[in-house]
């Protein structure tokens, strides 16, 4: 059976040797946050992070935006970041609309995500969401990118590695998190329907 799952996550792009970590706690690089943001204007002042975790992406946007920006974590678990709203953001309830929203979703969930967080933006709301690549596949995904195309997608030339557990380097080795994933940035304007454009963002400071 363990070979099995092994073999799954080489085929997933994955690090077999590393551990699944409890609750997919896979905390986004900050330095990815701001690649994204110094590239693309996200202009939203009131924003969600539905995966705010300890803060990673959240803080990163204040550190970036000089804390201008209001921004809402919500998480299953709370795991630090100042007034946490513990909920799952698939069910959750609120009357609530928001300019922005920014997180790295679990990717088995990632469509629920991107069509709940469609639900929850303004009109010309912004949605950017951290995901591998290969979420651009498969026909199960037709539908959504039919309704819902995304108006950018900011690809990484270089690996990005998401930190296990929120850390930022493996504690058994002192060393970074290393991953044969490719991620992107997929960036969703609500109401556009054009051709999403691609760019890439540059990792090599990283």
């Amino acid at each position: 059976m363990e070979k099995k799952v092994l073999a799954g996550a080489k085929l997933a792009g994955g690090n077999p040797e590393n551990e699944r970590v409890e609750n997919d706690y896979y905390a986004t690089n900050p330095e990815a946050v701001k690649m994204l943001l110094s590239k693309y204007d996200f202009f939203a002042q009131t924003i969600l992070e539905p995966c705010v975790g300890g803060g990673h992406i959240a803080n990163a946007i204040n550190e970036f935006y000089k804390n201008k920006r209001e921004i809402t974590g919500l998480d299953l678990v709370d795991r630090g970041y100042p007034n946490t709203i513990v909920a799952d953001f698939l069910t959750y309830e609120t009357d609530k609309k928001y300019e922005g929203i920014i997180t790295n979703p679990p990717y088995s969930l990632a469509k629920e995500f991107v069509e709940k967080g469609m639900d929850l933006l303004t009109d010309n709301g912004q949605m950017a969401m951290f995901l591998k690549i290969q979420f651009l596949e498969g026909v199960k995904r037709k539908e959504l990118f039919e309704k819902y195309p995304p108006k950018y997608i900011y690809v990484f030339r270089n690996r990005m590695a998401t930190w296990n557990s929120g850390l930022e380097k493996d504690p058994k080795t002192g060393k970074k998190w290393a991953t044969t994933m490719c991620h992107a940035w997929f960036v969703w304007e609500k109401g556009s329907t054009s051709e999403p454009i691609v760019r890439w963002l540059e990792t090599d400071n990283i």
